[in-house]
Parts: structure tokens; sequence; C-alpha cells
């Protein structure tokens, strides 16, 4: 019923034998024929090959940025700027089936205070993960300002991992700071709230939370490991402030976070020493441990800075010096004499609330003039240098803030909000890029796609004294504020899972099926579909079951190539999901509307990807006729078409194993095996013919009892085993071919 072979044999030879030939192609024109064409300058052309990556070229950095309310981040190239990636991380987001399957579903549910899935966020400031105070490449950190949740995301995989609902604020700042070792994700309140549901303005509270991060040695084969621990993690108690921008001190000041607090037109900095809150008395509330402000203030653990302007954020100095206030008259503070201050309880007063106040002028190190509507700072290599945008006055400046000097300017076209350096939050800042956002957007030459405009971010060379506008990339689907970079050699992504992985845990599933294991179990009317996704078969490719059950399929991509990932969906049952090699993953739900519903891979995969298909039969309520597991007898000439589809099919196989001896035969000659990237692709391809062996086993024993059908199916199965070595193999010698000539 599920066969449609007509095609495999056409296909299988094009796939296995096409080869890619060399043509000649003169130039159509010279480069100054297109820039005069254009009405290029040397300043386009040069700032274009700045950022031009070429065929096979990988960019210096990769960035990250929340969507803001799409509740997705964003992952792109520097300096290239090319996106590479959104991902699911408080919303849904269908492309990768995040918010669809069962085990990220189960995520975000757990996240949720009444057992739904939001299906936005707003996430605006990301934070890495550092170790002494470096990004290490391991995880990224998110805060969902609108409903009030903290995210980690796996940065081998690019994926999301943890999802937690705060159980004291209602309104979240969407940012979030991580310590110097990451022991803590530290998120705070912004609007003032309730903490029990109460609607007296008088039991409003604001707060800072210290989320614990477990991140042990020892790695699972997957390493998602790192968890944020709810029983291990607290929050400070703080009086109705709105809470804004903040920071973790490192080095010197590791052990303190500073940020925006304001409240009745008053102004303050914060400076929290959270080592004195560890050992601090606690209380639960909402099951959640609590340092409330009678015992941090005996702990002499807080106190605020008045300043008489309201900072748009807090920022450390990457050595951990300062403290930034940044505002159109931007202060400096000194971290020694603010911890002095505190030790020493050398305060001028007090808020109404009680919180002891430490005058501006005796812990602040100098302050700046830098324009009309500065937004932010961002820090640079170069000893105690900064940049700021000058919202009013469409100016980024270069400013020492040591020495309190404006050091360069560049006039912009548009007016800069948001600024990044490369590793610009770590100790280790960059000095090469600056990205710039432009929160209006306004462009005549963007063609325009509506009201709805997307966000815009410019890349400024700032690599030598003379700073430069390079390249203007558009951002769609995101209202966009900071974004974070990291060096891209940083990270180590895997381009496959174990077979088997649950990929939101880094666990062994439970439910892991390997090829030959496909089963389909019923209790009552509960339905577990046990199958394997590989080139170019849905296995079970029938799944019968009644009106009423409740039906999980669970599904593993058996493929060990790269980019070998599979979809799947159910007609017309709006579920989806997407296995990338090694996972597993489950789709559950109700068969409440009888007939006949196609199944199929939605990720296309290979020249065979049309093979992949499979139908759920839905029996109706009150059906009579052969139970799901009686087997259809077929006729004589149906059983003869099985048969020839069968013989056809091993002359195929035989062509198909003549491509793989010529071309293991070639890799030999060619001592593959000296080179480790196309070793491993060779074994990769030794491992699926390793598998194929069962497959044959079965159609051999088929064929000789006469069970053509089982026979073809069984052969079809070897087929795609061989599909794949094969294609790994003519991979393995493209890049061994290109490794000879590199030699030459």
């Amino acid at each position: 019923m599920m066969l449609s072979t007509k095609r495999f044999l056409v296909l299988s030879i094009v796939f296995l034998l096409t080869a890619s030939v060399s043509v000649p192609v003169n130039a159509q024109q010279t480069l100054n024929d297109v820039k005069k064409e254009r009405g290029l300058t040397d300043a386009d052309v040069l700032a274009a090959v700045k950022t031009f990556m070429p065929r096979g070229g990988r960019d210096e950095y990769f960035g990250i940025v929340g969507t803001g309310n799409s509740g997705t981040m964003i992952v792109y190239g520097i300096p290239s700027m090319r996106i590479y990636k959104y991902v699911g991380v408080f919303s849904p987001e269908p492309w990768q089936g995040y918010g669809f399957d069962d085990e990220s579903s189960l995520m975000l549910k757990k996240a949720s205070l009444d057992d739904r899935i939001s299906e936005y966020g707003d996430m605006r400031f990301p934070a890495f993960a550092e170790t002494d105070g470096k990004y290490n490449g391991k995880y990224a950190f998110f805060s969902d300002g609108a409903n009030s949740r903290v995210a980690l995301l796996g940065l081998d995989d690019f994926e999301t991992k943890q999802v937690l609902s705060h159980p004291l604020f209602i309104s979240c700042y969407p940012g979030v700071a991580v310590t110097q070792n990451t022991n803590y994700i530290i998120q705070t309140s912004q609007f003032p709230s309730s903490w029990d549901k109460s609607i007296d303005p008088t039991q409003f509270k604001s707060g800072i939370t210290f989320w614990f991060f477990d991140d042990p040695k020892k790695a699972s084969k997957s390493g998602h490991i790192g968890r944020m621990l709810k029983e291990k993690s607290f929050t400070l108690e703080l009086p109705p402030y709105t809470l804004g921008y903040f920071d973790a001190g490192k080095f010197s000041s590791n052990g303190f976070v500073t940020g925006v607090a304001d409240k009745d037109g008053k102004h303050y900095v914060y400076v929290v020493d959270y080592k004195k809150l560890e050992g601090a008395k606690k209380t639960s509330f909402n099951n959640f441990g609590v340092v409330e402000l009678n015992e941090a203030l005996n702990a002499n653990a807080v106190a605020f800075i008045e300043i008489p302007y309201a900072a748009k954020s807090v920022k450390v100095s990457p050595k951990g010096i300062y403290f930034i206030a940044v505002g159109d008259d931007t202060y400096v503070f000194d971290f020694a004499k603010a911890k002095n201050a505190l030790d020493s309880k050398k305060f001028s007063g007090k808020t109404d609330d009680g919180i002891p106040v430490i005058a501006a002028n005796d812990v602040k190190h100098g302050d700046i003039k830098l324009g009309s509507g500065v937004i932010d700072i961002a820090f640079d290599y170069r000893d105690n240098t900064a940049f700021a945008s000058v919202f009013n006055d469409h100016k980024i400046v270069r400013f020492n803030y040591d020495k309190m000097k404006k050091d360069a300017e560049l006039t912009l076209s548009f007016k800069p909000a948001y600024l990044m350096t490369p590793q610009g939050m770590s100790a280790e800042p960059h000095s090469n890029y600056l990205t710039v956002v432009d929160k209006e957007g306004l462009y005549d030459n963007f063609v325009s796609t509506g009201p709805i405009r997307p966000s815009f971010q410019h890349l400024i060379d700032i690599s030598s004294d003379k700073m430069s506008d390079i390249y203007t990339m558009s951002l769609p689907q995101a209202n966009m504020y900071g974004s974070e970079s990291v060096l891209r050699t940083t990270i180590k992504p895997i381009i496959r899972y174990p077979t088997g992985t649950n990929t939101r845990t880094g666990e062994t599933s439970r439910y892991k099926t390997v090829a030959g294991m496909e089963k389909v179990e019923r209790q009552g009317n509960r339905v577990h579909v046990f199958g394997t996704l590989i080139r170019s078969h849905i296995t079970p490719e029938i799944v019968e079951v009644n009106e009423g059950d409740i039906v999980t399929f669970h599904l593993t991509n058996l493929e060990l190539a790269e980019d070998e990932t599979h979809g799947f969906t159910i007609d017309t049952y709006g579920k989806h999901g997407s296995f990338e090699p090694g996972k597993t993953a489950s789709l559950t739900f109700v068969a409440d509307r009888p007939g006949a519903f196609p199944y199929y891979c939605t990720e296309f995969c290979s020249a065979l990807h049309l093979e992949m298909e499979g139908i759920l039969m839905v029996k109706p309520k009150g059906y009579k006729g052969t139970g799901g597991s009686g087997e259809i007898k077929l006729t004589k000439e149906e059983l003869a078409a099985y048969k020839k589809n069968y013989e056809d099919k091993l002359v195929v196989i035989q062509q198909t194993q003549d491509v793989i001896n010529s071309v293991v035969t070639w890799l030999k000659e060619n001592h593959y095996e000296n080179y480790p990237y196309v070793k491993a692709l060779v074994g990769d391809a030794v491992d699926q013919l390793n598998k194929a062996t069962k497959a044959k086993e079965n159609y051999e024993k088929y064929a000789a009892e006469g069970k053509w059908k089982d026979a073809f199916l069984w052969a079809e199965q070897y087929f795609q085993y061989q599909v794949k070595a094969a294609d790994v193999g003519l991979r393995a010698k493209t890049l061994l071919t290109e490794k000879l000539e590199e030699t030459k």
C-alpha cells in the first residue's frame, strides 16, 4: 500500500554517480565595471570585503541575541552577519519541533505556574557562562520579562535545556548576569508587585534572585548536565523599587552585584554582597529561599548609592575594578571604595525603606559627559577603554573611563542604541568590531514589507583609531536589544548525539529504539509506537489504532552522518518533531478522528526524501474487521508484483555495491587512514554497512519462503543502509581529493 518504488533505480544512480564537473566561466565584468554600474565607492568595496565570507570560510565569532517578544534566540556570525539559526527558548518554535514534541513541551509546561505553554516571551539581554571571568563556550542564559522565567541553553548544540518559572516575581527584568565562575545566574524583578497575589500596594516588593548553577566536572556523553537548582537558590527581598540593568563583579569585586534602582523620582545604584547573603538566615516563601531585607541589613550586605540621574544600565569593567552607571553624565564608581564604605558602614543616611545610602562622591572615581541621550556602553580590549552610544547626537564615542577623557567619535546616519563588542562582558573583550542596534530602523534603501519592520544592527570596524560603519544587518521576527558574542573556536559544537539521546536532558531516552526493534505496544486505549528514522524509511510504515486511543510515537533518528536531520508530522493532527542524528523524541496525541492519515519526513534528507512516508489508520468506533495484528492476504498478482520489485531491487543493490567497492578501493589506494576526518567518515560508512547485515539475512530468508512482500521491504531497508554508506563514502572521497590537491 505504501510502495513507491518507480523512482528508486534512477534516483539511486543519480545520487551515487553524479560527479561535479568544472566548467570554465569567463568573467563578464571587472571590479571597476561593477563599481561603476552600481555607483560604489572604494569605501563601499572595502566594507564589503571586510564582511565577505568566502565559500568554506568561517566567521570569527558566534553572536547571540534575543528576539524580544518572539521568545526565540538568533545565532549569527561576525563579521559576515549571516544568520545561522533561530532557537526556541521561551516560545514554541516549529522548525525544531520545540514545544511540539513531548520532551520540550514538558519542559515548557513545568516552567508555567498553571501547566500551560506560554507562546511568547520578552528576552533582551543574554549572558554566557564564564570560568575565571572568561567565556567558556558551554552555556547561555536568558530571562523572560513577560512571563517571569529563566532559561539555560547548551552551546554544543544551541538547544534549550532548562526553563524555570520564578516562584516569587510577577515581573522579571529581561536580562541576566552570571558570576565569574557561573556559580550563580542572577535575575531581578523589574516592576514591583506582590509575591502572594495581593492587590494591596503596601505589600508590593522587589528582589534579586541568585539561581544556584550546578555544572559537575564529570559530563555525560552528550555533555548536557549543567542545571539551575531551585532548592539551592535564594532571593534577596527588597522594597518596591523598579530595577533595571545589572552586572556581577569580577576578580577583586567577585561576590558583588550592582544595578539600577529607581523609586519616586529618586535614582540609585545598588551594591549587594551576595557572599554575605549565602550565610544569612533564609525563610521559605512559595517553597523558595528568601533572605528578608532585615536579615540582609543585619549582615551588612546591601547599600544604595544615590545619583542625580536615571541610569540606563550599570556595567562592571573587564578587570572588575570599576562599575559604571551609564547616562549623559556617566558616573564611574570604584569597587574598592564601595566595598570599604559598605564594610566600614560609612553611610550618608538611609532611604525611606531603611536601606543605607553611600554618598556618591565617597566612592566615585570620576564622571564624564558623553553627550545627549546616552543609551549604552561596551568595553574594549585596550585598558580602561569603552564605547558609548549617544542617541540624540547620532554618535559613537570612544572614551577612557579611568582618565575621564573622550578619545574619538564616529558620526552615524542613525541614532545608536545598544552596543556589543566581541567577548565584551567577559574579562577579555576584543577590539575589532562593535555592533550597534538601530531601534528606529528608518532606511530609504530597504524595501518595505509592510508596517512591521525588522530589527537592524550595524557592524562598526573599531580595529584602528578611525572607526567606520561597514555593514547593516536586518533581523526579521525580532525586537532587538542587547546581544553577546563569543570567539567561535571557544564553542565546540557536536554534529550528532549518541543514538537514543533525550537532547533536553542529555540522558539516554527510555524510548530509544534501534533498527530491528521497532514495535507497537497496546495497553487498553494507550498505544506506544517505537519507531526509527533513517534515509529513506520510517519504520513502522503502517500503524493501526482505534478512535479515542491515546497514541505516542517514540522515534529515534539512526543517522550518524552530519546534517541528516529528519522531521516527522502526521497530516492534520497538529504534531511535529525534529529529529537530529541520534536524537530520540516522542509525540503524543489523541486519535480522535477516524480515517487514514499519512505521516512523513518534513526535512529534506536525500534524493530519496519522498520515500520517507507511512500511514496512520484510525479505525472508527464500533469498527469490525481484521485486527491491527491481522495479516492481509495477498493475491497471486500482488505476490508476483512484489517478487518483481524484489528482483529489481537486488539489481540496484548490486549496482550500488559496485560503486561502494570502487570508492573503497580508491580510498585505500590513497591512504585515507592518514587523514583523521576522512577516517572518521569511512568509519561511519562501515558502521552503516554493518547494520545492514541483519536486513540482508531477513530478505534472503523471506525470499526463500516465498514471502515476497516481506523480502522486498527488507531488501529496501538494506538498500537504505547502502545509500547511507555510499553517501558518506563519497563525501570521504571528495574530502580526501581536496586534501590531496592541497599537497600538490
